[in-house]
């Protein structure tokens, strides 16, 4: 049944508001995620309905697709009333997708409108794909830990399109049943009521895992001791997207709709890029109209990152967490050191502003900030340790920031106008790069054009409007006057054809009763209201647990769930190093809220859990 090669290619950029969202239209972008008022998994990044509004008209320009998610879990009959009544107000306004999380939602009676499964749906394999392409879902939004071959299984056995992440921040945890934002805010609060709203399957996380830990072993020893273990670098496949496309993956995820406009801008022109080569040698179409002009270079230097890893996708591996000595951009090794400047080697300039950071001697990372240049010098206000022979690695680049963060770029739809005189007026003929075709007449004037320079006179580069007219074939010189309203008469008529031709996908999901793969579901399984349990017991779910976020009591229930595994990391894994491993099981605080959990590993599916070492409620 496989697939093979996708004959489309989706670069699928995060909005995090009206301005961002159409940015990355402008970056190349052929499809925007963009969060709603509520329900949105990302509390603090929620739109106006009218700002959805508003981007849908702007992207529908050029067939750019927009998509919502509304990928919280529900608890109450009031969140699914309100979530039921946002999906109508989105497909009245013409949105191309809507993203969950809760299974509940397809228990609903939905507008024809195509069902994209959320990462945290957790659809990790191809029973997975096969039974959600049976119930009308569209697309499935893989798990980033998914390896290359696990991924061409679900490619190889199912039909329904498929989205991967190709950029961005990482969780270390399985996005769906990590609970450490419910633990931390049920105790805060006592009430499971307000800790699954505060929690991170409803948008809210304090990113404790990126912060600091404490290892110990089962006698109180110490494995490591204030150290970001689950401070994963960024996830980066730029390498990997033909390979993907290969197999069958239709759409191209950037994750991000936290991040600052640099990291929009940046990395969707990066991949938007990828997409337009890939287009030549492999005769794909993007799904969306027009091409680029940017006024940056892109580069992966040009973000704030944590250093980048692959993750799982080409099998498991050491060194992802970031330990810092290796983020950024090596830019030399220090040749002259004087106390509190220094002369490095290499070709990359530095600008006042610039952070770098060093390691001397396996200790704690140190970062440099550049306070001035002279005469090759670069002056820090305290430099700690003697550096020389030291690598140095930026990770702030003002210069590059700067450039990304104030570019003004450009999406333009070619157009091609054919000019014949008739009966003493123009006919003009406008066909744009998806054969939209328009036709108008205009009187003779009094200015004469060639058609090189009426060609000149009509290309003007504006960010409110999406045409460009890149060609004028006219047997001889042309005389007209008022180009500009000429111009904008072509577009409007254009921009009107192209509405009417605008490609839409309307896809009804209709309810059956398709048996589900497994005949029991735990907590983990995330059900927490009555949709998603009639959702299962029509599916012939027999017996389903509450989940976890629901109030039911934390004692013995894993509350993080991992495939990346301390063990491995640390080099102290039973496969590959079995000597010398500390007694089991290990213990972890988190030192920011001090809450202690339990590590449990299981070894015959490498991965890694946590659980409470109390109740949750102390």
């Amino acid at each position: 049944m496989a697939r093979g090669q996708s004959s489309t290619i989706e670069i699928l950029s995060p909005g995090k508001n009206l301005e961002y969202a159409k940015e990355a239209i402008r970056c190349g972008a052929d499809s925007i995620y963009i969060g709603a008022p509520k329900f949105s998994l990302r509390h603090e990044q929620g739109n106006t309905m009218e700002d959805i509004k508003k981007l849908v008209e702007y992207a529908h320009r050029y067939w750019v697709k927009i998509y919502i998610p509304l990928n919280c879990l529900l608890f109450t009959d009031d969140d699914i009333n309100l979530a039921k009544q946002m999906i109508k107000e989105f497909y009245e306004m013409g949105i191309d997708g809507l993203i969950v999380q809760d299974i509940g939602i397809l228990e609903l009676d939905l507008p024809p409108i195509p069902i994209i499964l959320s990462t945290n749906a957790m659809c990790f394999k191809k029973e997975d794909a096969q039974f959600f392409e049976k119930c009308g879902v569209s697309r499935i939004v893989l798990p980033r830990e998914l390896t290359f071959e696990e991924i061409k299984d679900i490619t190889d056995n199912s039909n329904i399109e498929i989205e991967t992440f190709c950029y961005g921040f990482l969780c270390v945890g399985y996005s769906g049943n990590c609970y450490l934002a419910y633990v931390e805010n049920l105790k805060k609060t006592q009430s499971s009521d307000k800790a699954h709203y505060l929690a991170s399957n409803h948008g809210v996380c304090p990113e404790r895992c990126m912060g600091n830990w404490t290892l110990k072993d089962n006698n109180g020893n110490i494995i490591r001791e204030n150290d970001r273990l689950f401070n994963l670098r960024f996830l980066s496949l730029d390498k990997e997207i033909e390979r993907l496309v290969d197999i069958g993956v239709d759409s191209f995820k950037i994750a991000g709709r936290e991040k600052d406009l640099k990291h929009v801008k940046n990395s969707t022109a990066i991949f938007s890029q990828i997409a337009d080569k890939l287009v030549k040698s492999k005769g794909l179409k993007r799904i969306s109209s027009g091409r680029t002009i940017l006024a940056f270079e892109p580069d992966l230097s040009k973000n704030f990152n944590k250093g980048f890893t692959d993750f799982f996708f080409n099998g498991r591996k050491k060194e992802m967490y970031s330990k810092y000595h290796l983020v950024g951009t090596k830019v030399g090794t220090v040749k002259d050191f004087d106390g509190n400047s220094f002369v490095f080697s290499g070709d990359i300039t530095l600008n006042i502003g610039d952070k770098l950071r060093y390691q001397k001697d396996n200790k704690q990372v140190q970062t440099i900030a550049i306070t001035d240049i002279k005469d090759g010098r670069y002056f820090a206000d305290e430099i700690k340790d003697d550096i020389l022979g030291l690598e140095l690695y930026r990770y702030i680049d003002v210069k590059g920031f700067k450039e990304v963060e104030e570019s003004v770029n450009y999406r333009v739809i070619s157009v091609e106008l054919d000019i014949n005189e008739q009966n003493g007026e123009y006919n003009i003929i406008a066909v744009d790069e998806d054969n939209n075709k328009i036709e108008m007449s205009v009187p003779k004037g009094n200015i004469k054009y060639s058609a090189d320079e009426l060609q000149k006179s009509l290309f003007e580069l504006d960010v409110n409007c999406e045409f460009a007219v890149d060609k004028v074939k006219s047997q001889s010189d042309v005389i007209l006057d008022n180009i500009e309203t000429i111009k904008e008469n072509i577009f409007e008529l254009l921009r009107n054809e192209r509405a009417k031709n605008r490609p839409i996908k309307r896809v009804q999901v209709k309810k059956n009763n398709h048996p589900y793969y497994k005949k029991e579901l735990t907590y983990l399984a995330n059900v927490t209201n009555n949709m998603t349990k009639a959702f299962y017991k029509r599916h012939g779910v027999e017996k389903i647990e509450a989940g976890l976020e629901t109030g039911i009591p934390l004692e013995g229930k894993r509350v993080f769930s991992s495939r990346y595994c301390l063990r491995n990391e640390l080099g102290i894994c039973s496969k590959t190093n079995p000597q010398n491993i500390p007694p089991l099981p290990w213990h972890l605080e988190q030192l920011e809220n001090g809450n202690k959990f339990k590590v449990e590993f299981d070894c015959s599916k490498c991965s890694m859990y946590l659980y409470c070492e109390d109740d949750g409620n102390n």
